[in-house]
């Protein structure tokens, strides 16, 4: 830790020099060199865009630094993690520790928090204007997002993608149960309205599975493991995360009690399996997307998985079956919600990476964040736009799914960018699967999730 704690200057003074400035200082060049740019991110398949881009980006960068009459060649090495966020996050803290980091990495917002402080990566700059003016594509991120990439009045990231995590249910399952095609059409305006309640999903799954439209356990799933997912159900009884002008985390007891009875609830009505926490993926994918689950919630980008490794028939069966709204409310007519989770293209600082090449990664993100290659990774792996532009390109326009998505931005939440989160997180989680499999009453699980946070937390936690 305490090396940490000495790495922060140099890495801050370094970010705060002229050099990152349109490449206008780039290291002093003494003759022909290649500058390797390792970018690391997780998740192949329907998301490997995050990383190759560079590989076209490193083309079009390379022209420019020839045209400028610079003799340097930029030489990407893209690389895609097959494990979890967690076990990626440590593999990145590890590399970083021994100055073998990527140069570039794409990663969840909410380690600016934790990786800021510890000196492995560099802010772009001290204001959005600033930052705009490190490339002209970054002008064109949506307003709304540069938040999430602030941290401490330092902008540390570019927006890499967003999504939305919706609750999505089965529109041919509830026509099964009698539902006419107009109540099933006015479902996602009332999970917005507040007017559908999570109250209504269990009285609604209760009937699927007592009509024998569904069975006994299949009425409403949730991820089958950890996942920030769980905090919309928080959000949704009115709790609040974050205090932004006192910068400090908050848990609020009677939502976290609705939160808690709701997740035992739907165990203790046979709509979700008890034993459920831990199922793997491909079987969670596989029943939510062939009809055998009424309502789950997931996030945008599972559509762009399910229409290509899972859905019999694709994207037509998955619109002909599927529809999607706001997480629903706790509190009746209070608005439904949704989170939303920004991936950020963040760069390494000199002592976590051993280049001092950071100008250069800058130029690339700005190439890697065009309009059109932004868009072939949304439109592939169905997550939704960063870019301004993208709203009226043609290409996400003509996706179907983004076009109907888009509207859930109007009304999502992020999580915060404080270092101490995931401590205030794991306590959250442990807790929730303790009350959902009877361990503890919910009472008992919110007064111990409380207590763990109070102890681990400290003065930084405000508790109502």
């Amino acid at each position: 830790m305490q090396k940490k704690v000495l790495l922060y200057p140099l890495a801050l003074g370094l970010a705060l020099s002229p050099i990152f400035a349109n490449g206008s200082s780039e290291a002093k060049q003494e003759g022909p060199r290649t500058v390797k740019i390792s970018v690391w991110t997780r998740e192949g398949d329907t998301n490997h865009w995050r990383a190759d881009l560079a590989k076209e980006a490193a083309v079009d960068l390379n022209k420019q630094l020839a045209a400028e009459g610079k003799d340097i060649t930029i030489d990407p090495e893209p690389y895609i993690d097959g494990g979890d966020w967690g076990g990626f996050k440590k593999k990145y803290a590890l590399a970083a520790d021994s100055g073998e980091a990527p140069m570039i990495v794409i990663s969840g917002h909410e380690d600016i928090a934790t990786w800021g402080p510890a000196g492995y990566i560099v802010p772009f700059g001290d204001s959005v204007n600033a930052v705009e003016k490190l490339a002209p594509q970054f002008s064109d991120i949506k307003d709304n997002l540069w938040h999430c990439v602030t941290w401490n009045n330092k902008i540390w990231g570019i927006p890499q993608d967003c999504e939305a995590r919706p609750m999505f249910f089965n529109k041919t399952l509830l026509k099964q149960m009698g539902w006419t095609d107009a109540q099933v059409a006015a479902l996602p305006q009332e999970l917005a309205d507040g007017s559908f309640t999570q109250e209504d999903l269990i009285a609604t799954a209760e009937e699927a599975v007592k009509k024998g439209v569904v069975k006994q356990g299949y009425g409403y799933w949730h991820r089958p493991l950890k996942g920030g997912d769980f905090i919309q159900f928080y959000v949704t009884n009115g709790g609040h995360i974050y205090d932004a002008e006192e910068n400090k985390l908050i848990i609020e007891r009677d939502p976290l009690i609705k939160c808690y009875e709701f997740q035992k609830k739907c165990v203790d009505t046979g709509i979700t399996p008890k034993s459920y926490i831990g199922t793997e993926w491909n079987i969670w994918h596989n029943a939510v997307a062939n009809n055998q689950v009424l309502f789950f919630n997931g996030g945008t980008w599972m559509w762009a998985d399910w229409a290509k490794n899972y859905a019999k028939g694709g994207e037509d069966a998955l619109f002909k079956n599927i529809g999607y709204g706001y997480e629903p409310t706790g509190i009746k007519g209070v608005p439904g919600t949704t989170l939303s989770h920004p991936l950020a293209y963040l760069v390494s600082s000199p002592s976590a990476c051993g280049s001092k090449d950071q100008d250069l990664a800058f130029r690339l993100i700005g190439l890697m964040e065009t309009t059109e290659r932004n868009t072939r990774h949304a439109v592939e792996s169905g997550h939704l736009g960063v870019l301004k532009s993208q709203d009226t390109y043609k290409t996400y326009e003509d996706s179907k799914f983004l076009s109907s998505c888009a509207p859930l931005l109007q009304n999502n939440f992020f999580q915060p960018n404080h270092p101490m989160y995931g401590i205030w997180f794991d306590s959250f989680w442990t807790n929730l699967v303790s009350a959902e499999q009877g361990e503890k009453t919910p009472q008992q699980a919110a007064d111990d999730c409380i207590k763990t946070m109070k102890a681990d937390i400290g003065d930084q936690l405000i508790v109502r």
